[in-house]
Parts: C-alpha cells; sequence; structure tokens
C-alpha cells in the first residue's frame, strides 16, 4: 500500500514544483516589467522637463528685457512650440509680469504664494480650471520663472504602460485618474524610480508573488505541461516501482525454488597450468531469461536483506555438488564463497559458516570467506569479530577487490587477512606501454611487505600471465584460463587437468 502511495506523491510534488517554478518565473517577470515601465516613464518625464528648462531659457531672457509685448509673444510662441507646456509666466516683485496666455491670463490661483521649491505637483483646487498640474521653477534676479506641464500629458506617460505608477513629487502624487494627493506610508511594497535629473520619482507597487489570474492567463500553457509531465512521471514511476517490486518477488520464489546456482571459476596456478581451486559465483537460473549474471540482481538481494537466504542457499547447493568430487580434489585445495557486509553482520552467520564447512568434513579443503572491499567493514565492531572468529576456525579470509573500496591498510590491519585478490582494473593496466604497471607494482609490493598471498583477477591475455609469473604472483583467475561453467562444465575441466599437489605449493611459499 505504501509503496502505491509514492507515483501518486511524486507526481504531486513534481506537479507542485513545476506551478511554484512558473509562478515565480511569472512574477519575476512581472517585477522586471514593473520596474521597466517605472524608468521608461521616468526617461519620458525628464523629457517634459527638459522642455520646461529650454522654455525658463526664453523667459529669463524675455524678463531681462523687460516683459515686452514682443516677448509675451516670444513667450506664447515658445509654449505652443513646446507641446507639453500648459503656460509659462514671469514672476517679478510678487506680480506676475507676463505670462504665454491670451491678454497675460493666469491659470494658477495666487501664484505669487507658491513655495520657492523647483518642482512641485499642484491640485485641482488651486488652479482656475480646477485641473492638476506639475510646476517647474527658476529663480532669476528679481523673481521668478513659472512654467506649468499639462496633466493631460503626464497622465498620458503613467497610463502608458499596464502597470500601477505614480509620480511622486515632494511626497505628493499624481495617479493615472484623479487629483493630487499624499503619497501612502502603509504600502511597504512600494518602489520609486527616482530621476537622475529631477527632483521626482515615479512610484510603482511591487506585484504580488502568488497571483491566481496571472498564472492562469500567463502560465496556462506550461501548467498543462507540467500537468502532463507529472502524470507521466507518475505513470512511469508506478511502472519502476511495480518492475521493481516484482522482481524483488521473482528473486525471492527463485531463493525458495533453488533457481540460484553455483557457476565455478576456476582459480589456476599460472606457472605449472594446475587447478588450485573455484570461486563460486551465483546465477539466477531464470525460465525465461536464461542464466542471469549476479551484477542484475545481487545489489537488489543486498538491498532487499534477500542475500542472507540467498547465500546459505548457495553453500548448500555447493556442498551437495562438491562433496561427491572430493576424492578428485587435491589437498588444500580452495573454494571461494563471496560473503556480503549485511551477511556477516546478521546473528545467523557463523552457525550458516559452520553448517558449510562441516559438509566438507574429512577432507583437507580450504573454505575461503571472500569479503568485498567495496563495502565498509570497518563500521560494525561485530562484523570484524565475526571474521576473526570463523578465521581462528579454519576458514580462511580473503580481501576481494582490493585496492577498490573502503577500507585499505587499515583494513589488513583490523581483520586476519589470508590473501588478498587483486581487481581485474589493475591487471587489465599491463601491456607493453611503458608505467603501465605501476599501480599494480605497488599493490604487490604492500602484499609482499605484509607476507600476504595474492591472487590476480581479471587475466585474460598472455602478457598479463607473464608479468604476474615474473613477480612471483602465480595463483590467478581470469577468462585467459576459463570463465566461469555450470557444475557439468566444471567437472570436465577438472577431469582435464593434472591434480596440484597445493600444500607442496603452500609449503614453498612459506
Amino acid at each position: 500500500m505504501r509503496n502505491a502511495f509514492i507515483p501518486i506523491l511524486s507526481a504531486v510534488f513534481l506537479f507542485l514544483a513545476g506551478m511554484l517554478t512558473i509562478n515565480w518565473q511569472l512574477w519575476h517577470m512581472a517585477t522586471l516589467n514593473s520596474a521597466g515601465a517605472a524608468r521608461s516613464s521616468t526617461f519620458k518625464i525628464d523629457a517634459i522637463l527638459n522642455e520646461a528648462v529650454n522654455a525658463a531659457d526664453t523667459a529669463q531672457r524675455v524678463a531681462a528685457l523687460g516683459c515686452t509685448s514682443g516677448g509675451q509673444l516670444e513667450l506664447g510662441t515658445e509654449a505652443a512650440l513646446k507641446p507639453h507646456l500648459r503656460a509659462i509666466m514671469i514672476e517679478q516683485g510678487g506680480t506676475i509680469m507676463c505670462t504665454s496666455l491670451p491678454g497675460n491670463g493666469v491659470l494658477i490661483i495666487h501664484p505669487e504664494t507658491l513655495p520657492d521649491e523647483k518642482l512641485m505637483l499642484l491640485p485641482g483646487n488651486r488652479l482656475i480650471n480646477g485641473v492638476p498640474v506639475l510646476v517647474f521653477q527658476r529663480q532669476i534676479p528679481g523673481g521668478r520663472v513659472i512654467i506649468s506641464v499639462s496633466d493631460a500629458h503626464l497622465r498620458d506617460v503613467i497610463a502608458g504602460t499596464s502597470e500601477n505608477l505614480a509620480l511622486v513629487v515632494n511626497k505628493q502624487q499624481l495617479t493615472r485618474t484623479g487629483d493630487v494627493s499624499p503619497l501612502p506610508t502603509s504600502q511597504p511594497s512600494t518602489t520609486l524610480a527616482s530621476s537622475a535629473l529631477f527632483p521626482f520619482s515615479m512610484a510603482w507597487q511591487a506585484p504580488v508573488f502568488f497571483d491566481m489570474t496571472r498564472l492562469v492567463q500567463q502560465g496556462w500553457s506550461l501548467m498543462l505541461l507540467v500537468f502532463i509531465l507529472s502524470v507521466a512521471v507518475g505513470i512511469l514511476w508506478r511502472r519502476y516501482a511495480g518492475k521493481s517490486t516484482s522482481f524483488e518477488e521473482d528473486l525471492r520464489k527463485a531463493i525458495i525454488r533453488g533457481d540460484i546456482v553455483p557457476f565455478y571459476q576456476p582459480i589456476m596456478n599460472g606457472k605449472t597450468g594446475g587447478l588450485y581451486g573455484v570461486e563460486v559465483l551465483a546465477r539466477w537460473k531464470h525460465p525465461k531469461s536464461g542464466y542471469i549474471p549476479p551484477d542484475v540482481f545481487i545489489p537488489i538481494a543486498e538491498r532487499s536483506g534477500l542475500i542472507i537466504p540467498l547465500t546459505k542457499g548457495l553453500m548448500e547447493k555447493v556442498v551437495s555438488q562438491l562433496k561427491p568430487l572430493l576424492p578428485k580434489l587435491p589437498d588444500g585445495f580452495h573454494i571461494g564463497v563471496n560473503i556480503s557486509a549485511r551477511h556477516i553482520n546478521s546473528p545467523t552467520f557463523i552457525g550458516d559458516c559452520n553448517t558449510f564447512g562441516q559438509g566438507f568434513k574429512g577432507k583437507k579443503i580450504k573454505l575461503v570467506l571472500e569479503v568485498t572491499e567495496r563495502e565498509p567493514l570497518l563500521d560494525n565492531p561485530e562484523l570484524i569479530e565475526n571474521l576473526n572468529t570463523l578465521h581462528n576456525s579454519g576458514f580462511v579470509i580473503a580481501l576481494d577487490d582490493f585496492g577498490t573500496g573502503y577500507s585499505g591498510l587499515s583494513c589488513l590491519d583490523a581483520l586476519a587477512i589470508d590473501y588478498i585478490k587483486i581487481d581485474k582494473s589493475f591487471v587489465s593496466r599491463v601491456s607493453e606501454q611503458k608505467d603501465s604497471t605501476i599501480l599494480l607494482d605497488c599493490v604487490i609490493e604492500i602484499a609482499k611487505k605484509l607476507s600476504l598471498s595474492i591472487v590476480a583477477e581479471g587475466v585474460e591475455t598472455k602478457e598479463q600471465l607473464e608479468y604476474l609469473n615474473r613477480n612471483q604472483i602465480n595463483l590467478l583467475q581470469g577468462y585467459y584460463f576459463g570463465k566461469p561453467v555450470s557444475y557439468v562444465e566444471f567437472i570436465k575441466f577438472l577431469l582435464s587437468k593434472p591434480k596440484e599437489d597445493i600444500r607442496a605449493y603452500e609449503e614453498e611459499k612459506v
């Protein structure tokens, strides 16, 4: 039941993660658009105010000439040529001397009372026509120039985007609709884009992070895609989980039926060509797929805990198959079985191994427990204790895949190791190329200094054989001598080889 919910939860999680990503992307784009709109509006109002600056230059020149009728005409012409300006006024001595409007008309009520600020927003109640304006002022000798900017043009700039913008001058704001009003202080999400030329800013509201309307309107196609992908992932996960569960169940049934059978790969004396021992390798005799190699099912067996009954069943088959061959096997013949760390840690491990050893009672067979270095061996003191107990009982301990995994020299110090098996990745480097054996030379030197026997795995070429013989590494295993074979094929191989004097070889090594 728990496994049934995993595909659903994974699909839901993927969909929610996709929605969150799409929403973030749309929010980020909306934020950038708002900031971009505010900057663009700032540049446009800068351009309008630059017109006011040019008009102020003209007005200052007119004021210097005494505000004649010709000067008034020049102001009217200037205002007409600057489409964004409403009126130009010259104030001197507290009196409006001349304006750009016909008859020296004035739009601002009591303009002489305006504060001396370069830029300000005036609400509609300060103007005769009730329409708010933006006022630009410049101080001149004896007075000032007052220029009003049409609110219509300002609103066009503000309304030219889809963002909620407002023109802000001295804590007063003008929005796309409505009159001039104080800038609210209770909106922490308000951001100001200030002009670099004039004392004003464009205020904009940062978009809310989650907006369902925005998500549906702008992201519906991506939402549909994420939904389809989530459903697809859920379906694939369910199928994969179903296959994984089915495979594990098939393996469980195969162990019960005895479909996990031993294959035997010979360990040879590279110098004499004699058979020294075998390594037992598991094969799954599948009714439909034929023999399945261990790298397919062993990881699942270890993960599920099936490795323990699998190894016990394999030991039983090895005893039943090789016990009748004992008269044909020389004294000291090695039978190696791979043992997982999970099995070593189990409470039945020592009993399982002793039962295995009892099966060969009466014959001087060396039972080798091959412990892979690809698993951490030193994490559990009970593991070390179990292996050392079996070593004291006569079992041979071999460290498999030496030099490739977790344990290294610390493992050699903690465990009573009899053999190390050099991984084929080192042996495969041996070639005619210079320095191809540097790593292997180091491994061999370490083993010899520690007085450890060596078995070299993965021997496939004559060149590798000759190199190992030159370095007194005589126990060899690999396709050069023979691949793992079934029980029947092993009998044929055994009968084709002379009976090796293994005890004499080991006494010579000592």
